[in-house]
């Protein structure tokens, strides 16, 4: 029976080992390997270009009409260029609709109360503070109420300075307890009382009290909404969403009353810009300023 050499029983294990090896070594150890890529550039350079345009005249580098001229494919791009110009300011009218329409959503809120929304970005977080840029020339100052889509509660302005404002949101730890109203029905004429702590995770807690009408149907339930109303805050904020009951459950300290967990309707961390509610000028308002 006829047996290889040792050298070539071993060579292909050899090779393998060897190309593991210096897969790991620093990429510095391995200069000397430049030497035989660019004896190998030297073979194929010459012939690059040759098999490049033999490529192409089998599969065409583009897929349209291969007969086209110069002045057609002009034409196409210039018929590209407007479809993007034409789908770019459709999105901008889409988001021009849906400002108008967040803007009349707040304002219907308190329709007695005279308010300018002022729509801001937020740039970043500091901390547990969403960083919105804007100054005190806009006439917002410290206590500015800050909303999110219109009617949902965010937080106030704790400090503002020529070019940014910092908001606390209602769900921050802390922020202060918010007294709201939870609505039991669609008309929003039967409600409880609740008072509301941040507990983390953008949620906020706390124990409801029933109203004294006696009426055992009305229950607390997944999905009711929650909203302010707090002397704290300004009037115009009054009953601005502060979110939506996720879950019911016996208060821990009063068996009696049940206690509540509420999420806002986004979360307030991350959300891409605020709309400042500033009262007119000639308009007087009470509660907290």
């Amino acid at each position: 029976m006829h047996h290889q050499p040792a050298f070539v029983r071993w060579s292909m294990p050899i090779c393998v080992i060897a190309m593991i090896i210096m897969c790991l070594l620093p990429s510095r150890w391995l200069e000397w390997t430049n030497w035989f890529g660019a004896q190998a550039r030297v073979v194929i350079s010459p012939i690059a270009h040759p098999m490049t345009m033999a490529k192409n005249l089998v599969i065409p580098q583009s897929v349209g009409n291969p007969n086209a001229t110069s002045r057609e494919r002009a034409l196409q791009s210039e018929l590209d260029r407007y479809r993007a110009l034409l789908y770019k300011e459709q999105q901008e009218n889409k988001q021009l609709s849906a400002l108008v329409e967040q803007l009349s959503s707040g304002a219907a809120v308190t329709p007695d109360v005279a308010v300018t929304q002022i729509p801001r970005p937020v740039t970043g977080l500091s901390r547990e503070f969403l960083v919105v840029r804007s100054g005190g020339h806009e006439r917002i100052t410290r206590s500015t109420v800050a909303v999110v889509n219109a009617v949902q509660l965010c937080g106030r302005v704790v400090e503002t300075d020529a070019r940014t404002a910092l908001v606390l949101p209602i769900t921050a730890k802390d922020s202060q307890p918010l007294l709201g109203n939870v609505l039991l029905d669609n008309s929003g004429i039967n409600t409880a009382r609740c008072m509301l702590i941040p507990v983390g995770k953008g949620l906020l807690e706390g124990d409801v009290t029933m109203p004294d009408s006696g009426d055992e149907e009305q229950q607390i339930e997944i999905g009711m909404e929650v909203r302010l109303l707090d002397d704290q805050w300004p009037r115009h904020a009054q009953m601005l969403l502060i979110g939506t009951i996720e879950r019911v459950a016996a208060s821990p300290d009063q068996p009696l009353r049940k206690r509540i967990t509420v999420r806002p309707s986004i979360d307030l961390r991350s959300v891409p810009e605020v709309f400042f509610r500033v009262p007119d000028l000639d308009n007087t308002q009470g509660g907290a300023p």
